[in-house]
C-alpha cells in the first residue's frame, strides 16, 4: 500500500504527494495538514502547503475527506498536478486554493464507478448511494471550475473516460497557472 513520502526530514515539511487515493495515505495527508495548521496559527505569515498529485484517482470516501480538509485549511493547500490528476483524483485536485498543473498533465472525468467485492454493484441500495456520491463530487467539481452539469451530462451519456490536456483544463477553470 502507498505510503504517505515527505521530501524533506522536518516533520512539517509543505510538500506532500498524492497518488492512489486510500483511507491510509489520505489520513496520513490529513493528520499532517492539521499539524500544519496548528503551527500556522502562531505565525504571522504563513507557507503555503504544496500538494504534489500524480493520481489515477481511488476511494470517493477518502478522497471527500481530504477535501473536506483542504477546504477548511487555514493554511493554503496549492494542488500541483504532475502527471495524471483522474478521477477522484481530479475531485481532489480542483479542492486547491491554487492549482497548478506541468505542460503534459493529463486530467481525468468519468460517471461514478461503484464496485462491491472486486465486482461492479447491481443492487439498488450500492446503486443508490453511488448516484449520491457522483452528485456530490459533479457539484463540487462544478463549483470549482467552468465545468457545467451539460458538459458532465454530455461526458456521461457516451459512458467513457473524458481525457483532457492542461490547455483544456485551464479552459474549463481547472488550471490556474501551467508550469
Amino acid at each position: 500500500m502507498p505510503k504517505l513520502r515527505r521530501f524533506k526530514t522536518d516533520p512539517l515539511s509543505r510538500i506532500i504527494t498524492l497518488g492512489y487515493i486510500d483511507a491510509e495515505l489520505v489520513n496520513d495527508i490529513i493528520q499532517l495538514i492539521y499539524e500544519i495548521n496548528e503551527e500556522d496559527v502562531k505565525k504571522a505569515q504563513v507557507e503555503p502547503i504544496k500538494l504534489i498529485i500524480n493520481s489515477p484517482g481511488g476511494e470517493v470516501y477518502s478522497g471527500l475527506a481530504l477535501i473536506d480538509v483542504i477546504d477548511n485549511s487555514q493554511t493554503p493547500v496549492y494542488t500541483i498536478c504532475h502527471g495524471t490528476a483522474m478521477s477522484m483524483g481530479l475531485i481532489v485536485y480542483a479542492a486547491g486554493h491554487h492549482r497548478s498543473a506541468s505542460r503534459y498533465s493529463t486530467f481525468m472525468y468519468h460517471e461514478s464507478h461503484y464496485e462491491m467485492n472486486g465486482k461492479v454493484a447491481t443492487h439498488k441500495q450500492e446503486i443508490k448511494e453511488a448516484d449520491r456520491t457522483e452528485k456530490i463530487c459533479d457539484d463540487y467539481l462544478i463549483s470549482k471550475t467552468k465545468l457545467t452539469p451539460a458538459i458532465l451530462k454530455k461526458v456521461k451519456s457516451k459512458q467513457e473516460e473524458w481525457y483532457f490536456d492542461v490547455n483544456t483544463a485551464k479552459k474549463y477553470g481547472l488550471v490556474d497557472e501551467i508550469l
